[in-house]
């Protein structure tokens, strides 16, 4: 498991970024051009009810909020949350600290989740993409953004690098992974897209998949 992957390591890290998270994070590795582009792989309608688990600072709730009617965020980090809500462009937003892993919601209260980077710190990703299964009504998706684990380079020993120190630290899966662990939890018809920033175009992979109706 990955250092970061434990709950307070978690909740530490991301109170210390708080203050800085909006100028480097989300342009660095989660830019708006691909989130939109995960997000137009969803089937989003007006009167849909979204919540994004480990929403952060908003920045993805921003790029929904025109698009349904509530959405709700969630987040271990208080001062992410405070940053997210001190955004008037947010204020129609619901956000609420909580852990993903025992979401404060009831069964079948959303359309659909999301939830960008925030798998890479979930300490048991199984359990918690149950609980998104839990609260996602019959029919309903989800969409994950991780990071993908990329194979051995052997003409790019940055990368190599690079995914060394991801692996101490993060929770990563490649397609096959995916859509076991989407599949265990519940899920169905998993799908992925291998993306990511200009300088990295194969770090990012994005899962969607169902709550299959009865």
């Amino acid at each position: 498991m990955g250092t970061l992957q434990d709950h307070d390591a978690t909740r530490r890290w991301f109170d210390l970024l708080a203050p800085g998270y909006d100028a480097v994070v989300p342009s660095l590795f989660w830019p708006e051009s691909l989130q939109q582009a995960a997000l137009d792989r969803i089937d989003l309608e007006p009167t849909d009810r979204v919540l994004d688990i480990g929403c952060g600072t908003g920045e993805t709730i921003d790029q929904l909020r025109s698009d349904v009617s509530a959405v709700h965020g969630l987040d271990l980090s208080q001062p992410q949350l405070e940053t997210a809500a001190d955004k008037a462009e947010l204020e129609d937003a619901c956000f609420i600290r909580g852990d993903a892993r025992t979401l404060p919601y009831a069964d079948e209260t959303f359309d659909c989740v999301v939830s960008v980077g925030s798998i890479l710190y979930w300490s048991a990703p199984a359990e918690t993409l149950r609980e998104a299964h839990r609260v996602t009504k019959q029919g309903g998706e989800i969409l994950v953004l991780g990071f993908n684990r990329r194979s051995l380079s052997w003409w790019n020993p940055v990368q190599n690098v690079q995914d060394g120190v991801a692996e101490t630290l993060f929770f990563r899966y490649d397609r096959e992974e995916g859509t076991e662990l989407f599949l265990k939890a519940g899920w169905t018809d998993p799908t992925h897209e291998v993306t990511g920033p200009v300088w990295g175009p194969n770090l990012v992979i994005a899962t969607t998949a169902r709550n299959a109706e009865s």
